[in-house]
């Protein structure tokens, strides 16, 4: 009798499996509905990480200018997550790099110098925004010296058809002058403007789509 009162319990207690799929069913439903709340306040921070991270970066790019005397470019890729800060290198960086590899005479180049080589000629790394981010759209206001300087390297490896229109970097500390979109997948925007006389960087908050137009 005892051991007949067990097994009646015990069957009482199991789980049948259409309860299972019932429960997991309103598991998927429950996580499907909290998904959305739960997802956009990452994307979110990962835009304003990206907002933070390009303010570092072009930081970083007017110290090294004034630093090293050099003129730096940032440039990236439209409709992408890409990126480059590299040296803005003249016709005459490039005049003198192949008169330094060929100062051995014939059939014996000389080797060029380290700074020379990682100069023209060599590409810098590509670097990305947080993954889900984009630059959208920039726009830059471009003063004389900008202008000699792209024309006067229109064939050289300055000029990347994929990439966008440079914003410079001044040894005595200014640059350009321009405002810089990037976006999410849920079509939030962030704007960065870059003070040319100052080189000083301004984020906004998050924009929706018709802010940005």
């Amino acid at each position: 009798m005892t051991t007949h009162l067990k097994t009646m319990s015990t069957r009482r207690r199991g789980i049948t499996l259409l309860e299972m799929l019932l429960v997991l069913g309103l598991l998927v439903a429950i996580a499907a509905m909290t998904m959305p709340t739960v997802s956009r306040p990452l994307e979110n921070h990962r835009l304003r990480k990206s907002a933070d991270q390009l303010r570092a970066e072009w930081t970083k790019a007017r110290a090294l200018a004034m630093e090293s005397g050099r003129t730096y470019v940032f440039r990236y890729e439209p409709d992408a997550d890409g990126y480059q800060v590299e040296p803005w290198y003249s016709d005459e960086d490039y005049l003198e790099s192949s008169q330094l590899t060929g100062a051995g005479g014939l059939g014996a180049p000389a080797a060029a110098p380290t700074a020379m080589m990682s100069g023209p000629g060599a590409s810098a790394a590509m670097k990305h925004l947080p993954e889900g981010i984009v630059f959208v759209t920039s726009d830059t206001t471009q003063a004389a010296r900008e202008l000699l300087a792209v024309q006067g390297t229109d064939a050289l490896q300055n000029q990347d058809a994929t990439m966008s229109s440079p914003i410079f970097f001044y040894p005595d500390g200014t640059s350009s002058t321009a405002r810089l979109f990037v976006k999410n997948l849920r079509e939030r925007y962030i704007k960065l403007t870059l003070r040319g006389l100052t080189g000083v960087v301004y984020v906004s908050d998050l924009l929706s789509g018709e802010q940005v137009e």
